[in-house]
């Protein structure tokens, strides 16, 4: 294939798999289209107060840091003055910057696999820059969870595409006097989608002043540092004051809720199941992320010395998100997706790392394989087909759980309870934006009294619960049995159940049975 049909490729690959996914969604919901999560239920409601004027409002009138993407509450509630179907709006809005991040991933790799020392091991390869990048995007195209993530009407698609941006300005404008401006809105705009943003713009500016350093230049670069600090405090900020100043810590309620708290030691279990979806989005790039952190550690002064070039903040950014995830939230919940935005990355310094792995002569008989065609790398691309053929299958069942339990209990309540009746859910999304009615979050997110009672022994705290949802004249709760388990035995007799909603196969949700029960405080 000529370069010039590259990007054609790219963009008929993606519109390929948006509609297999969509089809397959289509099938096996039997027409009715939706979203895999609650949580972009969640998005819906503070999508719909914002654009009322009401910010980050839950509860109309209740201010509260619920949301861990404030940037991405703007965009959905931008988009419903243009279109008030909030399922069509998402998925657009994921689509597209699943789109514009495999445009960029590709202009990334073409950057980074055409500067040294990256050029030379894709030189080992017998490809040429642009045939890496190709090689590269497609693996990033054709991974089940990134499409997924792409029609999943979450921010983790456009946080994949600032972060890429980011990483791209950094490299690409390293030249220019304004490039320390542009990367720092870029990481701003990226850390208003997703708190992980802090960690990139930190690796950036260690990665600046370890260059500064080497050349002698510390003292030029601390006044731009300071100067491009404040457009990512008047863009990263405002949320973070706006959380501190309702729950006293800068990150949202979703940190918490998360199970979110300094740990001493990584979270083990947690990286090991990384490498586990790694190697389940492709065979070959998993390995070659296990072996590529193993050549990390081996040449970790060229590393952190900078003499990797271009690729050395990528190298960084793959490895050092999980790792400090694992200290953080070790949180591994609908597959992985918090970590679906570092696939790009892991795609390029695949082919970067098994640049260096054919070329070392330990591997010659895999590398002239592949040089007798360098379409043969095409095979690697085969490995991804199964779990690409999985989340298809995965898009469809998930949003079939949502629809069956949240959805339909949402509607339920809009039909059953009156509008002006409190309610107690532990999934509060679907529910409460088909409903409208205010709600008590049993799981802390827009509630932080449940998550302060959730601190310490549960047993302890049942009494405070019980009190709050007496005093806030809860008339349901809605949750799933095995979630509360204490609460439910301690005052069972002031519950009645009322219906339920059971599912058959349970892909995605906390539980197969969401109960309903009317209060009798």
């Amino acid at each position: 294939m000529k370069e010039k049909y590259f990007l054609p490729a790219i963009l008929l690959s993606c519109l390929f798999s948006y509609a297999v996914y969509l089809s397959a969604e289509y099938y096996i919901t039997g027409g009715r289209m939706g979203v895999p999560l609650d949580d972009t239920w969640i998005h819906f409601r503070f999508a719909e107060n914002f654009a009322a004027g009401r910010f980050f409002e839950y509860n109309v009138g209740e201010p509260t840091a619920g949301t861990t993407s404030p940037l991405y509450v703007a965009v959905l509630a931008g988009a419903s003055f243009l279109s008030s179907d909030y399922i069509l709006n998402s998925i657009f809005i994921s689509c597209l910057f699943h789109l514009l991040s495999c445009l960029i991933a590709y202009r990334l790799a073409l950057k980074v696999f055409g500067s040294e020392p990256a050029g030379r091991h894709i030189a080992e390869l017998g490809l040429t820059p642009q045939q890496a990048s190709l090689l590269s995007t497609l693996l990033t195209v054709f991974t089940g969870r990134f499409v997924w993530a792409g029609l999943s009407g979450m921010e983790t698609t456009l946080f994949a595409f600032l972060t890429l941006s980011a990483v791209y300005s950094f490299i690409a404008l390293r030249e220019r006097k304004n490039e320390i401006y542009i990367t720092t809105i870029l990481a701003a705009l990226a850390t208003s989608a997703r708190p992980e943003g802090l960690l990139l713009i930190s690796f950036i500016t260690l990665i600046r002043i370890s260059n500064s350093v080497k050349v002698k230049q510390l003292k030029d670069l601390i006044p731009k540092l300071i100067l491009s600090a404040f457009p990512f405090l008047i863009i990263a900020g405002p949320y973070f004051w706006f959380s501190y100043s309702l729950t006293g810590h800068i990150f949202p309620n979703t940190y918490k809720g998360q199970g979110g708290e300094l740990q001493y030691l990584p979270g083990l279990n947690y990286l090991r199941i990384v490498c586990i979806y790694f190697f389940r989005d492709n065979f070959i790039t998993g390995l070659l992320y296990i072996g590529g952190f193993l050549y990390s550690l081996r040449h970790f002064r060229s590393l952190i010395g900078g003499r990797l070039g271009e690729i050395t903040l990528i190298i960084i950014w793959v490895y050092g998100l999980p790792l400090v995830s694992s200290f953080l939230v070790p949180n591994w919940r609908h597959h992985m997706r918090y970590m679906i935005p570092v696939i790009p990355f892991v795609s390029i310094t695949s082919i970067y790392f098994l640049g260096i792995f054919l070329g070392s002569g330990k591997l010659s008989g895999i590398r002239t394989f592949f040089l007798k065609s360098p379409a043969r790398y095409a095979y690697v691309l085969l490995f991804s087909m199964l779990y690409y053929g999985l989340f298809a299958f995965y898009i469809g069942k998930n949003t079939q759980n949502i629809n069956d339990q949240q959805v339909a209990l949402g509607h339920w309540v809009k039909e059953n309870v009156g509008r002006d009746k409190t309610i107690a859910v532990n999934d509060i999304g679907a529910i409460t934006f088909i409903s409208k009615n205010r709600v008590i979050d049993m799981a802390g997110l827009v509630t932080p009294e449940v998550l302060r009672y959730r601190q310490y022994n549960w047993d302890d705290n049942l009494d405070s619960l019980n009190y709050l949802l007496k005093k806030n004249n809860v008339e349901y709760i809605i949750i799933y049995d095995h979630w509360f388990r204490e609460y439910l035995d301690r005052y069972e007799r002031n519950l009645k159940f009322v219906t339920s909603a059971y599912l058959e196969h349970n892909t995605i949700c906390g539980g197969v049975e969401m109960k309903v029960y009317k209060t009798n405080f």
